[in-house]
This record gives C-alpha cells, sequence and structure tokens, in this order.
C-alpha cells in the first residue's frame, strides 16, 4: 500500500496526539492554503469534489484501508475541513487503535472487506513493517523479490465483511466519497459493491500498483461503464466521479 509508506517515519502515537490540533488548525486556515496530509494531494482534490461538485456541506466517507488517521490518509481532510463523518475500515490493530482515538466522530470497523462468498482471509503480518500487512498473497510475493528470508512473521485468520452490509449497517445510504487503498484488492471490492442500492458519488481508488500494472485499466473501464468519469487523481490514486451528479447545466 503505497501511500502507507508515508507513514513510516510517524508513530502512531503522535499522530493521534496531532489530531486535535490539526483540526484547529483547519477551522483557522481555509482551505486556500492548500494543507494536504494524503500521500499526492488527494484528499484536497476530494475535499473540491465533495463541496463544490457534489454539493455536501458535511460530506461522508467510507475509507478502506484507512491506515493512521492524519497522515498520508485521504479522508482527514474532509473530517477536519469539513465536519465529515464516516466509517474507517482497518484490519491492523495498531492503527485501528489510533482510528479510534485521533478519529472520535467516525466509526472504525476493525476488519476486511471481501467479497460476499468469503468470510475470512489470511492476513499476513509483515516482519518489522506493519504498515505492508496485506490480505494479498500476490503483494507478499511482490515485497519477497529478492529477499533471501521470509519477509512473513506470520500469518492470522481476519474476518471479511460484505462491503454492501458494512455501508448499510454504519451509514445507510452511500457515502459521499468512497476511498480504497487495499494493496491492490481495489478491483475485487468495486466489483463487489453495489452501484443500484450503493452508489458514491466519488471513489478513490489506488489504480497503480506496483505488482499489478494492469490494475489501473480494469477498475477504470469497470467504472466508464458504470457511469462514472475520471476526474482527477496522482501517480498511484484515480479519482472518479458519477457522471450524473456532475453539474452539467455549467458548461
Amino acid at each position: 500500500m503505497r501511500r502507507r509508506d508515508l507513514v513510516a517515519g510517524v508513530a502512531t502515537g503522535a499522530s493521534t496526539v496531532l489530531a486535535g490540533a490539526g483540526i484547529a488548525y483547519l477551522k483557522r486556515h481555509p482551505i486556500g492554503s492548500r494543507t494536504t496530509y494524503a500521500q499526492q494531494g488527494e484528499d484536497i482534490v476530494l475535499y473540491h469534489v465533495a463541496r463544490d461538485l457534489l454539493g455536501t456541506t458535511r460530506p461522508t466517507y467510507m475509507d478502506i484501508g484507512a491506515a493512521d488517521p492524519i497522515v498520508g490518509n485521504n479522508t482527514y481532510l474532509m473530517y477536519g475541513a469539513l465536519d465529515g463523518r464516516g466509517v474507517l475500515v482497518e484490519p491492523n490493530p495498531t492503527f485501528a487503535r489510533a482510528l479510534r482515538s485521533g478519529r472520535p466522530r467516525d466509526t472504525v470497523v476493525e476488519a476486511g472487506i471481501g467479497v460476499p462468498e468469503a468470510s475470512t482471509a489470511d492476513y499476513y503480518v509483515i516482519k518489522g513493517d506493519p504498515l505492508h500487512n496485506t490480505f494479498s498473497s500476490d503483494q507478499v510475493a511482490a515485497l519477497q523479490r529478492g529477499q533471501s528470508e521470509s519477509v512473513v512473521e506470520r500469518v492470522v485468520k481476519m474476518p471479511l465483511l460484505d462491503i454492501n452490509k458494512v455501508i448499510a449497517e454504519h451509514l445507510g445510504n452511500a457515502p459521499d466519497v468512497l476511498s480504497t487503498d487495499v494493496e491492490g484488492l481495489d478491483y475485487a471490492i468495486l466489483r463487489s459493491l453495489d452501484l443500484d442500492r450503493f452508489r458514491p458519488g466519488c471513489i478513490c481508488a489506488e489504480t497503480a500498483a506496483m505488482w499489478n500494472p494492469e490494475q489501473n485499466s480494469d477498475i477504470t473501464s469497470y467504472l466508464l461503464s458504470k457511469g462514472y468519469v475520471v476526474r482527477g487523481g496522482s501517480t498511484v490514486n484515480t479519482i472518479y466521479v458519477d457522471d450524473r451528479r456532475l453539474p452539467h447545466d455549467l458548461g
């Protein structure tokens, strides 16, 4: 998970302590200052999509693979600057604790998101680097390349939840913004989302996994076929907006 690399040099406790100060800063400084907490400024794009294109004053969001509550996080800017609220899905216990402490207005789900047919999955704990814990055996293989010793400390069974059930239970309606960063499993999760029932106004997905060069075209082709359009992104993430909710009459 590439945006988690940013968190490597930041202690989780320090990020939690900074949460209150960060929100206070956001209240004092308008978005024009362009403060970003995401990996490559994706949160600023999401802020403007939610506020300006979707017209939401207090956006809701679902952040799958949320990791740190602030650093490298795609939804913290909406949380702090727009008083947004949402669901943070994070299987890593250390990050889950930090999210509960640093984002008290949000709901933290300590589990993974999977396809409807699976209720549990192998969760690979990476030696000395919990930022790269993953459900993806392909990601483990990518981390293992060039290493003489196994990069995996242990494998544990982790509960998997259906994305539609999580939305129904914790939000009731589709989130304004859906952010996914799940080590190359984004495509499978997006395919399992019932877009007829829960159609996010905006989707931010990790589309440039280093070990899967085809991931970008799969996700983009699928979402374009479902009526989404590309409206921003970075070298690792792409941001899609529901074409039905765009203000076409503005020219």
